[in-house]
C-alpha cells in the first residue's frame, strides 16, 4: 500500500504530541518560576504581638519621644503637650487650611512594610495611625496618599501632642513643627495570578493538542472517489 506525500505516520503523530507536552512542560515550569520570583510575599498569618506593659510611661519623658499610633490612642495623658517624633504614611487625602495642612499618618504594618492589601493580599490585622498638622510647604511635595491602589508618601514629623487638639475640632493629634517626606510613594500594581497563568498554559497546550490530532485525523483519512 502506497502513502500519500501529506498523509501523517503514527511514529509522526506521537513524536507530535511528545513534542507538545515538552512544550506545555517548558511553559509551565518557566511560569512557575517567574510567579514565584514575583510573589515575594511576607508569611501569612497574624502579626508578631509585641509584649507590653499594662501601665502607660511616667511623664516627664525625653524629648523628643518616639511614640507609635498605639502609644498616642493608650496613653493620651502621658504625652499630652509632649514633643513627639513620629513616622507613618499619608493616606485619604491631603486637607489645606491656609498656612498649614491636615493629613492622617498610619503606621500599621501596611503602612511602614507591606504597602496596601490589593498588592500582596496578605492579611495582618487593621490600621492604625493619628491625625498630622503639617506645614503647607510640605503639604505640597506630597503626590501619592494611600489607599487601594497607591502606596502614600512617608513621613517622619516632629511636634506638639496634643490629647485634645482645638484645631481639629477637640479631637487628639500632632501639630508638627518639622515635616519631611522620606518616601514619595506609588502607584501598586496587582499581584501576579499564578492559577490563572498556569491554567491559561494548560488549555493553550490542550488546544494545540487536539488541532494536531484533528488535522492528523483529516490528512489520514482516505481520499473520497468520485464515480
Amino acid at each position: 500500500m502506497t502513502r500519500s506525500a501529506n498523509q501523517i505516520t503514527p511514529l509522526q503523530t506521537i513524536t507530535g504530541m511528545v513534542a507538545i507536552i515538552a512544550v506545555a512542560t517548558v511553559i509551565v515550569t518557566v511560569l512557575g518560576r517567574l510567579i514565584d520570583r514575583s510573589e515575594q510575599r511576607p508569611p501569612l498569618g497574624a502579626p508578631a504581638q509585641d509584649e507590653q506593659d499594662d501601665t502607660c510611661p511616667d511623664a516627664p519623658l525625653p524629648e523628643p519621644v518616639t511614640v507609635s499610633a498605639a502609644d498616642l490612642i493608650e496613653c493620651p495623658d502621658t504625652f499630652d503637650g509632649a514633643t513627639v517624633h513620629y513616622t507613618g504614611e499619608a493616606v485619604r487625602a491631603v486637607l489645606h487650611r491656609g498656612a498649614r495642612a491636615w493629613v492622617h499618618l498610619n503606621d500599621d504594618r501596611y503602612a511602614l512594610e507591606l504597602g496596601p492589601l490589593y498588592e500582596h493580599r496578605t492579611t495582618v490585622g487593621g490600621n492604625s495611625g493619628v491625625p498630622v498638622s503639617i506645614p503647607a510647604g510640605v503639604a505640597d511635595d506630597i503626590t501619592y496618599v494611600g489607599d487601594a491602589r497607591h502606596r502614600g508618601a512617608i513621613l517622619t514629623v516632629t511636634g506638639e501632642f496634643r490629647r485634645a487638639n482645638p484645631d481639629d475640632g477637640g479631637g487628639p493629634g500632632i501639630h508638627a513643627d518639622t515635616a519631611r517626606i522620606t518616601d514619595p510613594g506609588r502607584p501598586v500594581g496587582r499581584p501576579v495570578d499564578g492559577a490563572r497563568i498556569v491554567t491559561a498554559a494548560v488549555v493553550f497546550a490542550a488546544a494545540l493538542a487536539a488541532a494536531f490530532l484533528a488535522h492528523n485525523d483529516t490528512s489520514t483519512r482516505p481520499p473520497t472517489r468520485r464515480r
